[in-house]
């Protein structure tokens, strides 16, 4: 059982409605005897409903790790490109990756970035994997031509913001960096340096997305093979290609691995490596809560059919008593 309040309160509640019910049956006439009945059986299902009860346990984890990770997502026109596991895009390949992350690190908090033309927190500090999911499937490259050349320094100012307010929230929490990306900068001025980040970085990755041969983008996301977006300078299908060697300057200077990402798979084993590294050291005693099936739902399900067997009761009195004096 996990109670929804605490246990003593659930008993203390359970046996003071109950006494309501007995002395409303023994004070009443013996036509409501069995409404009272009625109402203490409502308040026995009631009482399971908050006990919560479940088939199946699993320990509570008590000494996971509890990051703070910042993922940095590129949503510049190249990360479309169809060359991550065959013919998929790069985008695909990030949504996957981070999704896997999430999963692997239950009791991590991730923040979502994204940059292109423009830098935007796409979601704050959260655990909770369904509005990750559902902002990932938000997240969609810019316009073709939208920005005036891409560079990977972009999101630098903001990820810099976000470790200090995560430092001067929750100073003893592990800060993680994310950087998702294919490296190609099209800007040409000088890409401006991580290293200011890495004293507030305590572990992250690079991913690099895409091939050195290149991937074609689509002009149009939702019909990918109705054309292509074309290079202005010589009028044919423009290529995208992964700049591995920007992608690992980057993680140097911010003191993590980079990996190069053309399947899904594996990740699993870096949260793990996460996990362990931040781990608490003094574990708090726990418990257990049962997870394999919750039968809450069922109780609710015969209080309500207890609820309308007693409003059906009402309304015949009702009807009767109008009858009477029609």
């Amino acid at each position: 059982m996990n109670p929804l309040v605490d246990l003593p309160l659930v008993v203390i509640g359970t046996l003071a409605l109950l006494a309501v019910t007995v002395v409303g049956a023994v004070w009443s006439r013996r036509s409501e005897r069995r409404a009272w009945i009625l109402r203490a059986l409502m308040v026995v299902v009631l009482a399971a409903i908050a006990l919560r009860p479940g088939l199946g346990t699993e320990p509570v984890p008590t000494n996971a790790a509890q990051v703070e990770v910042i993922v940095v997502i590129d949503r510049t026109t190249s990360m479309s490109a169809l060359d991550w596991d065959g013919r998929q895009p790069r985008l695909d390949g990030v949504r996957r990756d981070l999704t896997d992350l999430v999963a692997a690190l239950p009791t991590g908090r991730f923040t979502v970035v994204t940059f292109g033309r423009r830098v935007a927190t796409e979601l704050p500090s959260t655990q909770d994997d369904s509005l990750i999911e559902d902002t990932l499937a938000l997240v969609g490259r810019e316009q073709p031509f939208a920005g005036t050349g891409s560079r990977l320094d972009r999101p630098l100012e903001a990820v810099g913001d976000l470790l200090a307010q995560v430092r001067e929230r929750v100073p003893d929490r592990p800060r993680l960096v994310v950087l998702m990306s294919d490296g190609e900068n099209t800007n040409r001025e000088a890409q401006a340096s991580y290293d200011d980040l890495a004293a507030a970085v305590d572990d992250g990755l690079v991913l690099g997305y895409g091939t050195v041969a290149g991937g074609r983008m689509p002009a149009d996301e939702e019909q990918p093979d109705s054309g292509w977006i074309q290079d202005v300078r010589t009028g044919r299908d423009a290529l995208s290609r992964l700049d591995e060697a920007n992608l690992r300057s980057v993680a140097d200077e911010l003191g993590v691995p980079y990996l190069h990402r053309t399947a899904p798979g594996g990740l699993d084993e870096v949260a793990a490596g996460w996990t362990e590294r931040f781990r608490d050291s003094e574990p708090t005693p726990g418990g257990e809560v049962p997870v394999a099936l919750e039968l809450t739902w069922l109780l609710a399900l015969a209080l309500l059919v207890l609820v309308l067997v007693d409003l059906r009761r009402h309304w015949r009195r009702l009807l009767e008593a109008r009858r009477a004096l029609s």
